[in-house]
């Protein structure tokens, strides 16, 4: 911009207007200067016919005076010249001059006019304020208020706390755990009663063999012969105990009382083992509340300091936003302020320079007097 100042006075200088006026009057005076100095000859020129007729002139060359122009007249046409040059180069560094003023930005407004002051930021960011403040950002979500990640976890593992784990509910014990913990001895004779009740009651009971036979027996006593068919088909069968009913009878109740005696003995067996196992469902069960009390009272403990922990956090968050906060208007208002002094300065500017005279330097003066006195 400065540089472009050199052509400009005060506002008694040419305008834009006058400058191009002037321009255009040394253009011509200049152009009438070169016509005569483009007629200068130094031949008289004559011409006749070829029957002798006599020579008529048809262009006379130049006189010695004439001669002695020539130079005044080139130095008239390059001193107008330098005059169009300056009045054209005057008017296009005002056309420069009103341009960097319509395209002036704020940095270069704060920079070159103000002095380099440092411009407003009201874009940045929460984070990079704290950041160039040097704060730790708080271990809180934005603006969610809550522990960034998984809150106990995340709480445990920043400050190297070893996390208590739930305790698991051992599995109650099953029949097969129980017979695991018997001898081989008392495993076998459980097993053993198993298999000579289960024996000896499917023989004896419902659709046993011996209540089959028992209950044949009977009806065959009673009725010793059947005849089935007819005719020359008919059959006649005839039954004969082979032993008496009260044989059978006595093996049948020896057998039943041999039942009850080996079920009795397993279920008594049986009992044991149902016992063992509630015992063994109760105490596991009143480990397990043993051990998540315990593992409760440490996780609450520990979520009482994680609790004050945020609370501190949240604090320290509120603090450093409403710290933001202020900044950020401030920033915002001097920004404001910035783009309405820009706007005032290109109006004021852009008419200060429109008001600019073209100065003439005094080299020039003598032909921009004759210039201008052309049209006088």
């Amino acid at each position: 911009m400065k540089k472009d100042l050199i052509y400009f006075g005060d506002a008694c200088g040419l305008t834009n207007t006058s400058a191009n006026h002037i321009a255009n009057m040394a253009k011509e005076s200049a152009k009438e200067v070169a016509t005569t100095l483009g007629c200068i000859t130094f031949l008289d020129a004559t011409v006749s016919t070829i029957e002798g007729s006599t020579p008529q002139k048809i262009s006379i060359g130049s006189k010695r005076e004439q001669l002695e122009d020539v130079q005044a007249s080139l130095e008239r046409i390059g001193e107008a010249n330098a005059l169009i040059a300056w009045l054209r180069e005057a008017i296009k560094a005002r056309a420069r001059l009103l341009d960097e003023v319509r395209n002036m930005t704020l940095e270069g407004y704060a920079k070159t006019i103000l002095g380099g002051i440092e411009l407003p930021r009201p874009d940045v960011t929460f984070e990079q304020f704290c950041k160039e403040r040097g704060y730790d950002m708080p271990d809180v979500g934005i603006p969610s208020g809550v522990l960034i990640g998984t809150t106990f976890e995340r709480f445990c593992d920043k400050f190297g706390i070893d996390r208590p784990k739930e305790p698991k509910q051992e599995p109650a014990m099953t029949e097969e755990d129980y017979l695991a913990t018997l001898s081989v001895k008392d495993r076998n004779h459980l097993l053993e009663l198993e298999a000579k009740a289960s024996t000896i009651g499917r023989y004896i009971h419902g659709d046993g063999h011996l209540a089959k036979q028992r209950e044949r027996l009977s009806v065959a006593i009673t009725k010793p012969i059947i005849i089935e068919g007819e005719g020359r088909d008919k059959l006649i069968y005839q039954f004969e105990p082979s032993v008496s009913q009260v044989e059978v009878d006595s093996l049948f109740f020896r057998l039943a009382a041999r039942h009850r005696e080996l079920q009795a003995e397993l279920n008594r067996m049986l009992a044991q083992q149902e016992r063992a196992i509630e015992a063994d469902k109760q105490a596991k069960a009143a480990q397990y509340q043993r051990d998540y009390a315990e593992y409760a009272a440490k996780r609450n403990a520990l979520m009482d300091k994680m609790t004050a922990y945020m609370n501190g956090e949240k604090q320290r968050l509120s603090q450093y936003q409403a710290e933001f906060e202020n900044w950020k208007n401030e920033q915002q208002n001097r920004h404001a302020q910035l783009v309405a002094d820009l706007a005032a300065w290109k109006l004021k500017e852009a008419e200060r320079i429109s008001h600019l005279g073209i100065i003439i330097p005094d080299n020039l003066k003598a032909i921009y007097d004759r210039v201008r006195g052309l049209g006088k």
